[in-house]
This record gives C-alpha cells, sequence and structure tokens, in this order.
C-alpha cells in the first residue's frame, strides 16, 4: 500500500493514509540530472539514477573516520596535485631562508667587522630575516597549497581526478583573495596576541610573583579556548569557502563564521586528531635521516658531511611536504561535511552539479 493510493483501494470504514512528502531534495537532484534520468520502481514511481558514491569521500554526513580516511586516500590517489605542491612549499621554504643567511655571510665577509655588541646585533637581524623569511614563505606557501588540494577533493567527490595544472587554473582569481583573507586574520589574531601579552605584563608589574603565577594558570587555559574557538571559527573554512564558492575578503570570512555555527567542538577535535596522526606518521619517516645526518660525518670524512646535510634538508622536507597536504585535504572534507550537513550539498555533489 503506498500514500498515493486511491480511495477506491482504502477499505470501507477506514481512514485513508497520508500521503508521503516529496523530498524537497529528490525534486532537486530530479532537475539537476535532466529529463530522462531516472528509472522505475517496483511501484511505478520514477526516481533519479544516481551514484551514491561517486568518489573516495561519502556523499553523506561524515564520520571521524571517514574524514581522515577520505583526505588519505585521495592524497594517495592524486599525488601529483596534493604531495607535488607539498614538495616545493617545503623545499622554498627551508632554502630560501638558507640562501638568504648564504647571501648574508657572504656580504658579511667584505665588510669591516665591529665591536662584540655589532656583531650581536647583526647576528640578531640575520636571525630574524631568516624567521621572518620562513614565516612568510610558509603562509603563503601554505595558503596557495589549501587552495589547489579543496578544488582537488571537491573535484575528486564527484568522482573526478585532476591534475595539478587544472587545480591550479581553478585557483585563478581567487588567489589574491585568500591571500588577503590569510593576512588579515593573521594580524587580527597578531593584534588580539599582543594585546593579552601586554596584558600580562601589566598584570606581572602590580602583583606580587605568586599571584601572577596564580591568574596565568587559571587564565592559560581560558586563553586556550578562546584561542582556538577563534582559530576554528575565523581560519578553517575561509580558503575552501573564498575558492570554492568565488566570495570575497570580508565575504569569505563572514562565510566560514556562519558555516562553522555549531561545529566548533568537532571541527577542533577533528583537526587535532588529524594533526597528531600527521606529527606520528612524520615523525617516524624522519628519525632514519637524522641518524643518517648524526652519524655520517663521524664514518665518512668530507664526503660524510655532504651525505649529512642532504640527509638533513631529506629530514626537513620530506615530513612538511607529507603533512601539509594531507591537513589540507582533511580541511576540504570537513567544509564538504559541513555543507552537506547544513545545506544538503551532497545532493548537488551526486548529480555532478559541480566539476
Amino acid at each position: 500500500m503506498t500514500g498515493t493510493q486511491d480511495a477506491a483501494d482504502v477499505a470501507p470504514g477506514s481512514a485513508a493514509p497520508p500521503a508521503r512528502r516529496p523530498s524537497p531534495y529528490a525534486a532537486e537532484l530530479a532537475h539537476l540530472l535532466g529529463p530522462g534520468a531516472a528509472e522505475a520502481d517496483a511501484a511505478g514511481e520514477r526516481r533519479p539514477v544516481v551514484d551514491p558514491q561517486p568518489g573516495p569521500v561519502p556523499l553523506r554526513p561524515l564520520g571521524l573516520g571517514d574524514v581522515l580516511d577520505a583526505a588519505l586516500t585521495i592524497v594517495r590517489r592524486a599525488p601529483g596535485p596534493t604531495l607535488g605542491p607539498g614538495f616545493v612549499v617545503a623545499a622554498l621554504a627551508l632554502l630560501v631562508p638558507v640562501a638568504v643567511v648564504a647571501l648574508v655571510d657572504a656580504l658579511g665577509g667584505r665588510l669591516p667587522r665591529g665591536d662584540g655588541a655589532s656583531a650581536s646585533v647583526a647576528a640578531l637581524l640575520e636571525s630574524s630575516v631568516v624567521v621572518v623569511a620562513n614565516g612568510v614563505l610558509s603562509l603563503v606557501g601554505t595558503v596557495l597549497l589549501t587552495g589547489v588540494v579543496v578544488h582537488v577533493v571537491h573535484a575528486a567527490a564527484t568522482g573526478h581526478l585532476l591534475s595539478l595544472d587544472e587545480a591550479w587554473r581553478r585557483t585563478r582569481g581567487r588567489r589574491w583573495a585568500v591571500l588577503g583573507a590569510s593576512l588579515l586574520l593573521t594580524v587580527v589574531l597578531g593584534i588580539l596576541l599582543t594585546g593579552v601579552v601586554a596584558t600580562a605584563v601589566a598584570v606581572a608589574a602590580v602583583v606580587d610573583v605568586g599571584t601572577f603565577l596564580l591568574l596565568c594558570l587559571l587564565a592559560v587555559p581560558a586563553l586556550f579556548v578562546a584561542g582556538s574557538w577563534l582559530g576554528v571559527r575565523l581560519t578553517v573554512y575561509v580558503v575552501p569557502v573564498i575558492v570554492v564558492e568565488r566570495t570575497g575578503v570580508l565575504a569569505g570570512i563572514g562565510r566560514g563564521f556562519r558555516l562553522s555555527r555549531g561545529a566548533f567542538l568537532r571541527t577542533w577535535g577533528v583537526l587535532v586528531l588529524a594533526s597528531l596522526v600527521a606529527l606520528v606518521a612524520t615523525t617516524l619517516l624522519a628519525v632514519p635521516p637524522y641518524l643518517v645526518a648524526e652519524l655520517a660525518p663521524g664514518a665518512g670524512g668530507g664526503p660524510g658531511e655532504a651525505v649529512a646535510a642532504v640527509a638533513l634538508v631529506v629530514a626537513t622536507v620530506v615530513p612538511a611536504a607529507l603533512a601539509a597536504p594531507y591537513l589540507a585535504a582533511v580541511i576540504a572534507v570537513l567544509y564538504l561535511d559541513r555543507r552537506i550537513r547544513a545545506e544538503g550539498y551532497d545532493v548537488t555533489l551526486r548529480a555532478g552539479g559541480v566539476r
């Protein structure tokens, strides 16, 4: 007996069962698939023909294991557009500061040397340049890498495998927006952190050491929770929103903030667990080359020094090159999960409404 049966089929004296309400997603899906993309079921009704999971991302609300497994599967199946940029970013973040140090040392050898204080100031400036260069390159590279990986994951959810060139092309017109949003959020969070530090210094100047330590003991957990909340609500979904939905800087930040509403603990927990998984895996990978870097100089003389230098570069670049794409893929899968839960986005993805 169906909810669409005629009144003649109802037994005398009994009420007809209520008609089934049509699913709004079914109507949208039929519209996306177009005419003729349906088949008849046993009751003679027509329903859309869809692939329940065209790609490695299950098109339903995802569990923790689904998110981690989908991200790893996509990185494994598409190493070119995921691991490739990861190696480039990690290598630049290491080699450019090293080149800066070498250039400064080369120039310093031709300049007159000052006293001990001047040498200390020069060393401090050199270290500052290295830190700033590394930070800027890491920020820019990670943001652009995330934009590329987001497109790879988004296409993979519909069963399409993008090349690096295709994924990079899809970020065209959004690169400056994601960099601007990341810079703006970095400045805002930096200002907030500066305010916290300034407040701590002011409090330390007017209270005794015991009271200050007690206040720190009470404040640190609250600041950790507040910082985590701001980090998740303001930053996690901004890059996916800007590159996929093609919004502006402020609109992307606002959209990411709204998209994360009610999902702080889940998003934060998944990211923490994914970071721990990446940390353990990359640490295990880094141990062998670090051992080679420690043992090679004493065993091989001059060639041993070269082997140690190469091993140290491998131990530094490879873990970062593997971890960054995986975490970017986790963020992209979480973005799809949020839209599936909040907006029924799986309907569009199943219908192949995006590429």
